[in-house]
């Protein structure tokens, strides 16, 4: 039973771990799911193995202290926000996360373990390396059935949307392949596959033209390359690497030149569309709010348009700096966590290094599985760190998931420099681990069946085929199985607006419908500036306009600098006959435009109100 419970373990974290990358970077809520759901299971497996291992014994780190700190500071600072459903999204990830660690950490520590892990890495990582590869030759547009964005069709991105986080998927393995082909014990026909492997993902780091990527890939590749030259026994294989490394990545460098182009934009302090610091900006901006808790987990995107500059606006969604994005949302205290965890881990890692290095055959030979796997897997959770300087990596939850899978097997690496870090939790200690397992899966297992009906409705109403009255009434099961989010409710009021605006007789009743839905997103969300500007459309539609006034001011209070905004508010002073205040409006419009299409309507509107001004018949019947 034991035996079975450990085996069915590792084959759900191998499952979890390739899944992810190709489900989108598991981003989209139906992937994750899958994830979540997997995670619940496993854990059910741990809480049986507690009871059937013999002898049970628990594997318990000083690091594990900082990832139960950052748990149970989740549990409390997630329910603490201004918008519920965004705060229990991510408390969601975070005991995801942290179960997936517990989890790796203490049922994941035979012997061969890491190198099954490793290996399928490897594996995933080259696959999706070889279709980025595909994906930059043919310029393909299209990824899974979904259409890709424009601005990547000349960039590989492989499964992930935005080619940015396979750079740093990819940055992540490519160490591991380059350890177990320098350092590790397999035949030479293995070692010349897992060299073809990493020099993929190289080329698919470079293809992917992620400035970012390629930095971080080339700082944690020289860190490899030195850490190998300082051992007696693989200086010379390690400056083959180093100069084989140099060799490959000047002359892949040399042959794209849109990440010339991209390299040297930078260089010369040339923005090229790259609005990274206005996001870094605003998330100082928001930090500065609550230094001490930050402004809420998930609450940076919510709150940003209180800071938006002009210069933005579209939604960023992230700061595009996840050392920021934290700072920003979990505050000095959450931070302050993780940065202990990153300590504890990479001094554990030294201890570990140097218990390796005792072992005779270990390394102190050439065949060597487990230094193998602590150089490499050290060194690619220093590359994501390192890109996470410019990216938000570790909010996609493939990276993320990979990341705290290697972190946990890297800590299971102590218990070759010690033992003191076993523990024998006696009877009432089994009970009470029991009971925390069982607590968060039941957790995690109610919040998937309430997020499952959710997205089922959803995908539903999205049907192709649905009729009206079908897509209204699924999205109406989809409030009934989750009515927080009010993301969903927004869309609702949405969908019933454009209903409204059709030559119909029940428009009223149709504008009415998306009134009540737009008032609860705005009551859900009280920083959401679409939601009041929906109700002040619709209460102008059906002839109470002086009512509409309160939400387009609520609207521009928690939004002054959005274009779209500033355009409903001019049409709304229309609406009033208060034609001056229009045209300032529509001017205001004018200048924040970021899109062709924004600013052609913007200007028709404008045109349309000189022309009614000019009429005096228009202003007499007005």
């Amino acid at each position: 039973m034991d035996a079975f419970c450990a085996r069915a373990i590792l084959a759900m974290v191998c499952c979890i771990l390739v899944w992810g990358p190709l489900a989108f970077g598991a981003t989209p809520p139906f992937s994750f799911l899958v994830i979540q759901w997997l995670t619940v299971l496993a854990a059910a497996l741990w809480a049986a193995r507690i009871w059937v291992q013999r002898p049970f014994r628990l594997l318990w780190p000083p690091i594990c202290w900082a990832v139960l700190g950052f748990c149970l500071y989740a549990v409390a600072r997630c329910r603490w926000v201004p918008v519920e459903f965004a705060g229990r999204q991510q408390l969601v990830h975070v005991l995801v996360y942290g179960t997936l660690f517990f989890l790796v950490l203490n049922n994941l520590n035979r012997k061969n373990s890491a190198a099954y892990v490793s290996l399928t890495l490897i594996a995933v990582g080259f696959v999706l390396a070889m279709f980025a590869l595909y994906q930059f030759a043919t310029h393909s547009a299209r990824l899974w059935g979904a259409a890709r964005p424009d601005q990547y069709l000349g960039r590989g991105s492989g499964t992930f949307v935005n080619p940015n986080h396979l750079a740093g998927f990819l940055a992540i393995i490519t160490p591991l392949a380059l350890a177990f082909t320098v350092v590790g014990r397999f035949s030479p026909t293995v070692k010349v596959v897992l060299a073809y492997c990493a020099v993929t993902m190289l080329a698919g780091i470079v293809i992917s033209v992620s400035r970012g990527g390629v930095v971080a890939a080339a700082v944690s590749l020289a860190v490899f390359c030195l850490v190998l030259l300082a051992q007696r026994d693989y200086w010379r294989p390690a400056l083959v690497t180093l100069v084989l490394l140099i060799a490959l990545g000047v002359g892949l460098l040399s042959q794209i030149s849109s990440l010339q182009k991209r390299f040297d934009a930078a260089l010369y302090n040339e923005k090229g569309g790259d609005l990274r610091p206005y996001y870094w900006e605003g998330a100082w901006r928001l930090f500065a709010r609550n230094r001490a808790l930050g402004v809420g987990p998930g609450h940076y995107d919510i709150e940003f348009p209180s800071v938006r500059p002009p210069e933005v606006q579209q939604r960023p969604q992230f700061a595009h700096n996840d050392y920021l994005n934290t700072l920003c949302e979990w505050g000095l205290a959450g931070l302050g966590i993780i940065a202990a965890a990153c300590g504890l881990l990479y001094g554990g890692i030294f201890k570990a290094w140097r218990g390796l290095r005792k072992a005779p055959n270990e390394l102190g030979s050439r065949n060597s599985g487990r230094a193998a796997f602590v150089v490499g897997a050290a060194v690619g959770v220093l590359a994501v760190m390192i890109h996470c300087a410019v990216e938000f990596d570790m909010q996609i939850p493939a990276i993320a998931l990979t990341v705290v899978t290697l972190m946990a097997l890297l800590t299971a690496h102590w218990r070759f420099a010690t033992e003191r870090y076993w523990r024998n939790p006696g009877r009432v200690g089994k009970i009470l681990l029991t009971l925390i397992v069982a607590a968060a899966a039941a957790w995690l297992s109610a919040q998937g069946l309430r997020q499952g009906r959710e997205a089922w409705w959803l995908a539903q109403a999205r049907s192709a085929s649905a009729s009206e009255e079908r897509i209204a009434a699924c999205a109406k099961k989809a409030n009934q199985a989750e009515p927080m989010d009010w993301e969903a409710d927004f869309k609702l009021g949405e969908f019933f607006w454009n209903l409204s605006l059709e030559d119909k007789p029940d428009y009223l009743d149709r504008a009415n419908e998306a009134l009540n839905w737009y008032a609860k997103a705005a009551r859900l969300n009280p920083f959401d500036a679409f939601a009041p500007v929906g109700c002040g459309m619709c209460l102008d539609r059906i002839g109470r306009t002086r009512e509409a006034t309160p939400y387009f001011q609520r609207a521009e209070r928690n939004d002054p600098n959005n274009s779209y905004v500033a355009l409903e508010v001019g049409r709304h002073c229309v609406a009033l006959g208060d034609y001056p205040a229009a045209h300032r409006w529509f001017e205001r419009a004018l200048d924040h435009a970021w899109s062709l299409e924004g600013w052609v309507e913007v200007l028709a509107e404008q045109r349309l109100l000189e022309q009614h001004m000019a009429d005096p018949i228009f202003r007499a019947a007005k």
